[in-house]
């Protein structure tokens, strides 16, 4: 009897595991497969290239939380508690945002762009997935938050094996290898932090402030 219970219990955890690497496995596939598609008609160039990933994760997001708001699943977006100290935060770091083309100097239409898409898009589309959708997946069925923890910073981390295609477009092939262990590398260290920070706060918009601060000391 006990060993039948326990059997489920293992069997539910590793189908609901085996859901979220295969939904992860088709985003980053569908992703690939539209920029190949868009590709064959415009140029791709550096611009192009950005432009069609930020578009790609910003309908990707919209249709997300439509479908999770139609069906009641959570994300863990909002903060329940000192809002007002969100609010002060998010007015900093849109203004870090705003103010870093001018303290750099760089303010061609790429350099602009990539910073939005890295510093905003990215992190939005990224920790809905991950510290929202996926980490509220795992606590359903995994007790331990360290485990569910643990889980979600080793699924970040590879999920950055997915960008392939555009570290070959971007950097060329000769060192694929060592780029795309050390984005691994990147993303489990980020991963590491960014779950800490999910882990106390228990919201995913902190996350994605963060996600995006990081990401522009990172660019």
């Amino acid at each position: 009897m006990i060993f039948d219970m326990v059997k489920i219990l293992v069997n539910e955890k590793t189908k609901i595991l085996a859901k979220i690497i295969i939904g992860l496995i088709l985003i980053q596939g569908i992703r690939i497969a539209l920029k190949l598609y868009v590709f064959i008609f415009i140029e791709r160039t550096l611009f192009t290239d950005t432009i069609i990933t930020a578009l790609f994760m910003t309908v990707l997001v919209l249709i997300g939380v439509t479908i999770a708001k139609k069906k009641g699943i959570s994300l863990s977006v909002f903060p329940t508690r000192h809002k007002i100290i969100y609010v002060i935060v998010t007015i900093a770091a849109l203004a870090l945002l705003i103010s870093t083309p001018f303290i750099t100097g760089e303010k061609p239409l790429f350099i602009v762009s990539s910073l939005v898409f890295s510093s905003l898009i990215t992190p939005i589309f990224e920790e809905l997935i991950f510290r929202g959708y996926v980490w509220n997946k795992l606590e359903e069925k995994f007790k331990s938050k360290l485990t569910v923890y643990i889980i979600t910073t080793l699924l970040f981390a590879i999920w950055h094996l997915g960008y392939i295609d555009t570290v070959i477009f971007r950097a060329g092939a000769s060192n694929i290898t060592f780029i795309m262990l050390m984005k691994v590398v990147t993303g489990l260290c980020f991963g590491i932090v960014l779950g800490a920070v999910r882990c106390k706060t228990k919201n995913c918009y902190s996350t994605i402030i963060l996600h995006g601060v990081m990401n522009m000391f990172g660019r």
